[in-house]
């Protein structure tokens, strides 16, 4: 340079200089936005107070689009989807199938307290009523069942596999002579003529004598066989111990129906081979035991008085569901078992015929209840200091592991949500989200603070969003707040509350305020336009993070420009706070739908700022420009050598 001097942007030679102040400025602009920060480390790009923004239009930020009002509805216990809404609002089950066809109303037909719902085929499964509603049909029908004897005459007969009771026209010890065909020979023994040890013959001209094994048992009564179906486990109680020991053991449980005709049941059931009074039929009364040998003419009356004989067809009492693999799979935190139905029918649960289609339960041995149901993609099962995976196809080769980490908060239940393959839950850290290896934390934008002990937390999903229902306290003291996290992105948003009970359809997202249903996006449905029942318009609010603070000493903020669009006729209110200061009011305008406009002003001197920008419609905030200058001019000084 020799005797020149390159200073402040200016450069003079020696023997002209002059001291000059040179003011500079430096224009930076802002067009990605990120969601809620609610910690100290809130930028500029990020919001540290929000309501009803969303990251639909991101890098621009954009308000929630408007819901649609379904209908009204009060007392609502639950909320689930199914080829159709299903509400339980009351003790009343309604049902709005999605293609338009006619709606079930059905009163009266639950009882009023929350319910636990899953889907399973076409029906829709309630706890604690251990209904099921079947979408197709529109019908409600118990998953139980039960039968009781009341005084009428019940009777038990050994019989074949297909049900058919025999009455042999042959007895003895000795081959009958000149047998016809379809003759039945009872082969006794001499000193226990009716006991199992005896064999029962069918003679047919082409095979001569052929065995019989009668190893089911035909029970019949009034009513009885209207209550169950063939493939059922059934519990028996009240049946006298005289025809237990003149069948099987087994009439003392569990046992299976094979197959139901007429007021007859078919049993499975394995025969006492120590049994003497085997081939002969049982007449149950309150006041006796009436038992016929086959040959009609041999009798043995046992006296009373003898209760009633009760069949059940067992549910048990779940707390939270899932359906996975055909099975519907369900803990209970009081028992702390776990377990799933037979395979394909929700309707037997203690079914344990050594088969792949078998019943499961299975007790969890550490601490804790289990307070959370499982998600739809996997069995596992979450407790507050943990989680239980349980592996395998088959009731034979299932086998449970245990994994410490975060599991479920207390009262956060229902916030569990599965979206595109990876789980999302409120744990008591925070929020997480576990892919099947550990569970990691996607809440650290979120104040920990407002995480922590909920009443109830519920979630839902809707396009790659975890939708969020947090309640805390009660009473005056309830902090209620909705919140929302786009998957992809990263980003946590708040809406306004709108959702004691959520249902999703996978294309659509259900929210009950406590009035009234709505749809989460109103323009995913068919004919969302003339649907009516839009909101007119979206209330909505921000709070920037501090700007300014990452500006040096010898700059000030000169001058910001908001770039906005109204997608409608909106409202708008621009605010602004120097150094945590009181709001004051930039500006307040009404903005024309569907066209971009700036909102600029001069700022005064201050160490940062925040913004806040709020009012009601539909609002995208394209874009923030900041220019900075320096605080003071450069000076251009002659270097002395």
């Amino acid at each position: 340079m020799g005797e020149a001097e390159l200073y402040a942007g200016g450069r003079r030679e020696a023997d002209d200089v002059t001291n000059l102040n040179q003011i500079n400025s430096q224009r930076q602009l802002l067009r990605v936005f990120g969601g809620l920060n609610e910690g100290y480390a809130c930028s500029e790009a990020e919001l540290s107070r929000e309501k009803n923004f969303s990251s639909r239009g991101y890098p621009a930020l954009e308000t929630r689009k408007p819901r649609r009002k379904v209908r009204q509805a009060t007392g609502m216990n639950g909320m689930y989807h199914l080829n159709g809404l299903l509400t339980v609002e009351g003790t009343t089950l309604r049902y709005a199938p999605d293609d338009g066809g006619d709606a079930v109303e059905l009163e009266n037909a639950l009882t009023d307290g929350e319910k636990k719902m899953v889907g399973m085929g076409t029906k829709v499964l309630i706890w604690p009523d251990k209904m099921s509603f079947d979408t197709a049909a529109g019908t409600l029908s118990a998953l139980g069942s039960g039968w009781q004897q009341g005084g009428k005459s019940l009777t038990v007969t050994p019989c074949d596999a297909a049900g058919v009771v025999y009455t042999p026209n042959k007895f003895g010890a000795t081959e009958p002579e000149s047998p016809k065909n379809g003759d039945v020979w009872l082969k006794q023994a001499e000193d226990a003529p009716w006991s199992y040890r005896d064999a029962l013959k069918l003679y047919s001209t082409a095979g001569g004598w052929q065995n019989i094994l009668l190893n089911y048992c035909r029970v019949t009564c009034e009513g009885l066989g209207k209550a169950f179906k063939a493939g059922d486990t059934v519990t028996l109680t009240g049946i006298p111990s005289v025809v237990k020991n003149a069948y099987s053991a087994d009439f003392g449980g569990d046992v299976a129906v094979d197959d139901v005709a007429g007021d007859s049941v078919i049993l499975s059931i394995a025969p006492d081979i120590e049994s003497v009074l085997y081939y002969g039929t049982c007449a149950v009364t309150g006041q006796s035991v009436v038992w016929t040998a086959m040959d009609g003419k041999t009798t043995q009356t046992f006296d009373g008085p003898f209760p009633d004989v009760t069949a059940q067809r067992r549910v048990p009492d779940l707390d939270w569901l899932t359906e996975h693999n055909n099975r519907v799979w369900g803990c209970s935190s009081t028992e702390n078992v776990i377990y799933a139905c037979k395979l394909g029918d929700a309707t037997n649960w203690f079914s344990y015929r050594g088969t792949a289609a078998d019943s499961y339960a299975v007790t969890v041995g550490s601490d804790g209840a289990l307070p959370a149901r499982l998600p739809a993609w996997d069995t596992c099962f979450l407790k507050e200091n943990g989680l239980h995976k349980l592996y395998g196809t088959k009731p034979s080769d299932y086998q449970m592991s245990s994994i410490q980490c975060s599991g479920v908060a207390k009262g956060a239940h229902q916030s569990l949500c599965v979206i595109n393959e990876t789980l999302y839950y409120l744990s008591p850290d925070g929020v997480m989200a576990w892919d099947g290896s550990i569970p990691t934390k996607v809440s650290t934008a979120l104040d920990p603070a407002r995480l922590r002990n909920v009443k109830s937390a519920l979630g839902g999903a809707l396009d790659g969003r975890y939708y969020l229902h947090l309640v805390r306290g009660s009473g005056e003291a309830q902090a209620v707040r909705l919140l929302v996290y786009d998957t992809e992105r990263g980003l946590w948003q708040e809406e306004d509350v709108c959702s004691y009970e959520m249902a999703g359809s996978g294309g659509q997202l259900y929210l009950w305020d406590g009035k009234a249903i709505w749809a989460a996006d109103a323009d995913r449905e068919e004919n969302w336009q003339q649907a009516g029942g839009i909101e007119d318009g979206v209330s909505f609010e921000l709070v920037s993070g501090d700007i300014g603070l990452d500006s040096p000493e010898e700059l000030y903020l000169s001058r910001l420009t908001l770039r906005l669009e109204a997608e409608v006729k909106s409202r708008i209110e621009v605010a602004v706070s120097y150094d945590s200061g009181a709001w004051e009011t930039l500006a307040q305008l009404t903005a024309d739908g569907r066209r971009c406009f700036d909102v600029p002003f001069v700022p005064r001197r201050c160490g940062s700022l925040r913004l806040r920008l709020k009012g009601r419609g539909q609002l995208t905030l394209r874009s923030l420009t900041r220019t900075s200058a320096a605080a003071k001019g450069g000076i251009l000084a002659q270097e002395v050598n």
